[in-house]
C-alpha cells in the first residue's frame, strides 16, 4: 500500500516535471492565466490526477501521525498549493504547525481552515488552544465563542460544545480575576 502510493507521488510529480519541460521552459503566462483568468486550480492546469493528489494527501497524513511534521508540513503546502479550497488539507497543515509549536502560524491556518469550511466548529476549537499556548486567553474564549456557534443543533459535536462550555466559563473567571487584581492597585481607591 505505501509503496503503491510513494509511486503514486512519484509519478505524480514525474508527470508534472515532464509537461514543464514538454514545454521548454512552461509558458508562465498561459499557465496563470489558467490559473487565474479562468479560476483553474494548480491542478486542473497540470493535469493532475485526484488519484495522484490523494496519494500525496494520504503521505502527508501519514508523516503527520508517525511524527514526521516537517515532512507533513511540506506535502500539506503542497496540497494547499494544488487545491485551496479543499478544508482536509488546510487542517492538516494548521494541526502539524500546531504540533511543532509554531502556535501563531497554526492559528492563521486555522482562521484559514474556518474560511474553507465555515460550519466546522473544530478550526475554532483547535485555535483557542494555541491562543492559549500563546498566553492570549481573551482570544481564546473569542475562538471557544466561534465554535461553539457552529455546534449548535450537531448532535456529533455534542462532546465539543460541552467542552467549549466549561472551558470558556474557566477562560472568563481567570480573566475577570485578573482584570479585578490590576483594579485593586489602580489609585484612588
Amino acid at each position: 500500500m505505501m509503496k503503491n502510493i510513494k509511486q503514486q507521488i512519484k509519478s505524480g510529480t514525474k508527470e508534472a516535471a515532464e509537461k514543464l519541460k514538454e514545454d521548454k521552459g512552461l509558458d508562465y503566462d498561459k499557465f496563470l492565466k489558467g490559473v487565474m483568468g479562468k479560476s483553474m486550480s494548480v491542478k486542473d492546469t497540470l493535469n493532475m490526477s485526484d488519484s495522484t493528489v490523494e496519494g500525496i494527501y494520504g503521505q502527508a497524513y501519514r508523516l503527520y501521525n508517525n511524527g514526521k511534521y516537517t515532512d507533513a508540513m511540506h506535502l500539506f503546502r503542497l496540497l494547499i498549493m494544488i487545491n485551496s479550497t479543499e478544508p482536509k488539507y488546510t487542517m492538516g497543515l494548521a494541526a502539524t504547525l500546531h504540533m511543532m509549536k509554531e502556535y501563531k502560524a497554526a492559528t492563521e491556518i486555522y482562521n484559514l481552515a474556518g474560511i474553507t469550511d465555515p460550519d466546522n466548529p473544530l478550526p475554532f476549537f483547535h485555535s483557542s488552544d494555541c491562543f492559549l499556548q500563546l498566553n492570549d486567553p481573551a482570544s481564546a474564549v473569542l475562538m471557544l465563542g466561534m465554535a461553539l456557534k457552529r455546534t449548535k443543533g450537531k448532535p456529533q459535536f455534542k462532546m465539543l460544545e460541552d467542552r467549549c462550555k466549561i472551558t470558556m466559563e474557566g477562560l472568563k473567571a481567570q480573566i475577570t480575576e485578573a482584570v479585578d487584581e490590576a483594579m485593586e492597585g489602580e489609585p484612588g481607591e
